[in-house]
């Protein structure tokens, strides 16, 4: 019977000089190597804590140390391949996947070596510094993020653009392509969603490419998504036994962050807000009136949980934030040519470009609410989660009375980041989780 293997194995880790083509293996002289990903980050990064003896780079009499060696003065290619003991792979080798050297920090030198803290950064983190967003983008915002990234950002990463169901015309006014990009997910609505309900995209990097997805594909199966599908979750506890139950994973630490704020939830309109929209063609002011609690209700808004909070009532039938904005109508009509746009503006003249009635409060919102429970855990090193992915967690109830996991607290979580430590002796996972609801919904165990 095979063993499991108790740390990481790399299978490369090396930094090369496109200029010189000299290079080095650091697996010898590593001593911390540190991955992040995060639904808040559009790109990857890495830091990795080096030994060196100063006999890295030459031979005989000619050897020097790694940064005046290769030398090392930035934007150098640093391959890695590393398994976990279960063997899944975290991989960014290549020209387009490997990471590369952002800075090089906190240097400290005694007789016997010197520890250098390498900050590492995506060609994509480095490209997005040397473009612009220049022409005009129609049609539905899904396609114009897939646009961005391959013509101008010209990525050849993997992409999993979730399809939304609002269209947006635009003109990219020299922005930079992450800022774009991101902006373009505050505006979108899910496909499968219930248009006018829900909104919020969130445009990020994982260890499988960029991921453009909704909220409600996040944290619950839809047809965008597939990372909250039931069937594919993994299952972790809390557990001061030695062993698990089968099919769980354990957790070693964990944090609940209790940061229960009522006021200011009222404050950012957590439970209701409304919108007031001046019609510049019509000259109409009208507002629209959001309640997530009610919405919910109706089955119209996706949740972790059953319930979004345990707030009483009379806290959150009122209204207590307002929004404001001025309709985008007549603007940037669709057409191929300017002709065709007159024609079109000239049969639709009332017709809204920006869907902000059907998106501002809604994305708001869900942005807020989703980060309502937050917990911190740490678990042995497992390179198959990704940030985006949903997982199953059992907590400890703390009342004397029962054994049971805490039904409240338990449940369906988002991984809203993660890092991956991974020493020459051990390797573990450190993830942020977050949730829109507490409970857990039936049929998820």
């Amino acid at each position: 019977m095979a063993t499991k293997k108790e740390k990481s194995t790399f299978k490369e880790l090396s930094i090369s000089n496109p200029r010189t083509d000299a290079a080095a293996d650091l697996k010898s002289g590593l001593i911390e190597l540190r991955y992040y990903e995060s639904i808040l980050s559009n790109h990857v990064t890495s830091t990795m804590v080096l030994g060196d003896t100063g006999n890295t780079i030459g031979q005989g009499k000619n050897r020097k140390d790694l940064l005046n060696g290769l030398p090392v003065r930035g934007g150098e290619p640093v391959r890695i391949r590393v398994l976990d003991k279960n063997d899944n792979e975290l991989k960014f080798v290549g020209k387009d996947g490997a990471f590369y050297v952002n800075r090089i920090k906190n240097v400290l030198t005694d007789t016997r070596k010197t520890l250098m803290q390498f900050d590492l950064c995506t060609k994509e983190f480095i490209g997005n510094e040397q473009v612009r967003v220049q022409k005009r983008y129609s049609g539905k915002i899904s396609e114009s993020v897939k646009k961005i990234l391959k013509d101008v950002l010209k990525t050849n990463k993997p992409q999993d653009i979730e399809e939304v169901a609002n269209s947006y015309n635009f003109i990219g006014n020299l922005k930079k392509p992450f800022y774009t990009l991101t902006w373009l997910a505050s505006k979108s609505i899910p496909s499968d969603g219930a248009y006018g309900k829900t909104a919020g995209f969130f445009f990020f990097e994982t260890k499988d490419g960029y991921q453009f997805k909704s909220i409600d594909s996040l944290i619950g199966p839809t047809k965008g998504g597939g990372n909250a599908d039931l069937k594919y979750k993994k299952f972790f506890e809390f557990t001061n036994l030695p062993d698990t139950r089968e099919g769980f994973g354990k957790i070693l630490q964990y944090n609940v962050n209790r940061n229960i704020d009522l006021q200011e939830k009222l404050v950012i309109g957590a439970y209701n807000a409304r919108f007031t929209f001046f019609n510049p063609y019509t000259f109409h002011v009208n507002h629209k009136d959001i309640s997530m609690d009610k919405d919910q209700a109706k089955g119209k808004v996706v949740t972790a949980g059953t319930q979004l909070d345990f707030v009483a009532p009379e806290f959150t039938q009122s209204i207590t934030r307002g929004f404001s904005a001025v309709l985008d109508v007549g603007t940037l009509p669709v057409g191929k040519d300017a002709e065709e746009q007159v024609d079109n503006w000239k049969e639709k003249k009332d017709e809204i470009n920006d869907r902000v009635t059907d998106r501002m409060i809604q994305a708001v919102t869900r942005y807020n609410q989703i980060f309502s429970i937050s917990v911190d855990i740490m678990i042995d090193g497992d390179f198959s989660l990704k940030a985006g992915d949903t997982i199953y967690c059992e907590f400890p109830d703390l009342s004397a009375q029962t054994k049971r996991p805490s039904k409240e607290t338990s449940g369906l979580y988002l991984i809203a980041s993660l890092c991956h430590k991974i020493t020459p002796s051990q390797t573990y996972t450190s993830l942020n989780l977050i949730r829109d609801s507490f409970g857990a919904k039936k049929g998820v165990k």
